[in-house]
This record gives C-alpha cells, structure tokens and sequence, in this order.
C-alpha cells in the first residue's frame, strides 16, 4: 500500500474513519424520508399503471347543470364510443376510507353494482378481478391490504347498520373495493371492451375518449386510470413540496456537522500535508488524495446506508401489514431527495477541503 494514498489513513485512523462513515450514512435518511412521504401516492399508483381497461362516467355533484350535461353525453356516447368497447354497465360510486401510512385519511373508489351479474360481466370485460371471486347481493370483495387496514376478516359486517359483508380478499396491490347491492337506481355508468380483449389499442382508444368527453361536458366527471393518476400526481404535490423542506434541513444539519467533522480531523493532519509539500508533492496531488479519501469514506457510508434502510423497509413492511401499511417498490422520490443529498453535502465537503489545503504550508505543524 503506497503511503500517499487514501487507504493508507483509513489504515492507520481506523476509528475516525468509521465515525465519519457513520455520519455521511445519515444523508441515506432522505432516501427512507422519500420513502414515507411518497407511500399515500405511491398507494394510488400501483393500481392506475395499469392499462385503461374502462371508463367511469358520473354527474359532477347533484346540481341541475351537471344532470343535464350528464345526459346529453348519455345520448351522445354512442356515436363516441370505440368499435372495440361499446358495452356499457350501470352502476354506483362510492369512496371507502382508509388511513395511510402519515396517519392521515385517505379514499379509495369504491365500484357498486347492482347486481352479481354485472359484477361478472365486469369481471369478464376487464380481467381486473379472479375468477373465482363471487358475490352476491350485499357481499364485498377488497385487497387484502385494504381489508387489514380497515380491521376486517373474511365474513366480517360492516357499513351503516352492517349492510355489507366482506366475501372476499384479493392479493392485489394498493386498496381497492369492489361490491354487489340492489339500490335500484345507478348514479354512474362504465364503459368497457366488448370481449375482454383488453390490449393497447383499447387502453389508447379509451383514454382518447375520455378526455374528449372531459373536455366537451366538465360537468361530467371521468375516470380512466391514466386520467385519475394524473389528478393523484397534482394532488401530491403538496407532499414533495414537504419533503423538499424536509430535504433542506436534513442537508443543513449534515453539512454543518459532518464539515465540523473532517475540520477536526484535518486539523490533526496539518503536520502530515506539510511533510508532503515538503517532499514535493503540490497542493492539487495533496487535495486529490483528500478527495479521494472523503469519496471512498462517502461510497462506504452509500453501501452502510442502503443496508440500513433496506432493514428498515423490511422491518416496517413485516410490523405494518396488518394495519394495511406497505412500502411497494423504491420510490423515484426518495432517489431524488438521496441524490441531491450526497451532492450538495460531498461536493460542499470536498470544496472545504480544497480551500484548506490551498493554505497549507511546510511551516504548519
């Protein structure tokens, strides 16, 4: 090992360097921060990544406008409607609450059809439901994770005056609801494939037809899944704004401490960068092997710290599940808010150190 480099003062301050590293593992926390914030979003987005295989129309509200709308696009929908999907299902539209991970609440729509055998020709049309699953009047089928979260079990009554029963779990992902009741009268109505063949054609051909009834009737509301995770990015804006704050304190507090950190620690090394300016070497060699010395600690803390948090991810999965609480996949929020993390603080460490070592002199020590 040459004694000019960086793993020679890894070698010989052992401890220091894995202090150091255990500070720098900390900017990995945005990453888990990320993680959380983007978990009520991230709930939503499970479910509409998947192609359109319908669209829900409804009246925005009960007021005499959005019913008139409502029912001139009624009569015009035929002439509207894709060669390959021109059957429609009437049927109501609730919401089911739930609480999210942040401990606040959130809703999930919640599909009512009027009888068992809409619900098969819905699960037929859309591919969207196993087969085996079954209901009848008053019978309710959810995710497993919606199911947890709302504390129910398979036979269990709830709703106003337990009026429905839960039939069925699905291991789907996100919370999502499906349910048979004879209300008479239907509030919404869903278009879907004419034989279940639901390819990218249909999924394009729908979300056409969607925004073009959106934007003909605003008073109509429409849902296909790449129109609603639209809505679910704009609502969620709010909470990346949050994380951002919560990116910058994180990044202040590091920078200041770790920076008082690697002071400390070159102040105990003036001696040393003496010697080697007085051996020759010029202030960039001496600054490179100080950079690279603050890369490699900073590349180890990356390695502890995805270990960290991959644990924690686990660990929260396990103790969650049954309240409904999971982290699906690595959010692109929580690589962002990590990335301009390690930037900002290893590029402003580095930076500190070049100017200290540009005022080195054989002298010091």
């Amino acid at each position: 090992m040459r004694p000019f480099s960086a793993f020679t003062y890894f070698r010989n301050n052992k401890m220091r360097v894995l202090v150091l590293i255990l500070m720098m593992s900390f900017i990995t926390s945005c990453f888990i921060g990320g993680m959380y914030v983007d978990n009520p979003g991230e709930t939503f987005r499970v479910l509409l990544e998947e192609p359109n295989r319908y669209i829900l129309m409804s009246p925005r509200g009960t007021s005499n406008d959005a019913i008139e709308q409502y029912r001139k696009m009624k009569e015009e929908l035929p002439s509207m409607m894709p060669s390959e999907a021109q059957e429609i299902i009437y049927l109501n539209r609730v919401y089911c609450d739930y609480d999210c991970i942040m401990m606040f609440n959130c809703t999930s729509e919640f599909l009512k059809f009027r009888n068992s055998e809409d619900f098969e020709l819905f699960k037929e049309r859309t591919g969207l439901i196993p087969s085996d699953v079954k209901l009848n009047n008053g019978e309710v089928m959810m995710t497993e994770l919606l199911a947890n979260n709302k504390g129910l079990s398979i036979g269990d009554k709830f709703g106003n005056n337990d009026r429905y029963t839960l039939a069925a779990t699905v291991d789907m992902a996100g919370m999502w609801a499906v349910c048979v009741e004879d209300t008479g009268g239907t509030s919404a109505m869903m278009l879907v494939s004419n034989d279940g063949k639901c390819d990218e054609k249909l999924s394009e051909d729908l979300d056409k037809l969607g925004r073009e009834i959106a934007a003909k009737y605003p008073l109509v509301y429409v849902v296909t899944n790449s129109m609603e995770l639209e809505d679910v990015e704009s609502q969620m804006s709010f909470m990346y704004a949050i994380f951002g704050a919560i990116v910058a304190v994180v990044i202040i507090v590091l920078l200041v401490t770790i920076n008082a950190a690697f002071t400390a620690a070159y102040d105990k090394r003036k001696h040393e960068f003496a010697i080697y300016k007085a051996l020759g070497f010029t202030k960039f060699q001496i600054f490179r092997k100080v950079a690279a010395e603050v890369l490699l600690m900073n590349a180890a803390a990356l390695a502890l710290g995805a270990v960290l948090n991959l644990g924690v991810i686990l660990v929260l999965n396990q103790v969650f599940w049954s309240s409904g609480f999971h982290f699906y996949r690595i959010s692109r929020l929580a690589v962002i808010g990590t990335v301009i993390g390690e930037v900002l603080i290893i590029t402003t460490i580095i930076l500190l150190n070049w100017k200290k070592v540009r005022k080195c002199e054989v002298t010091e020590g």
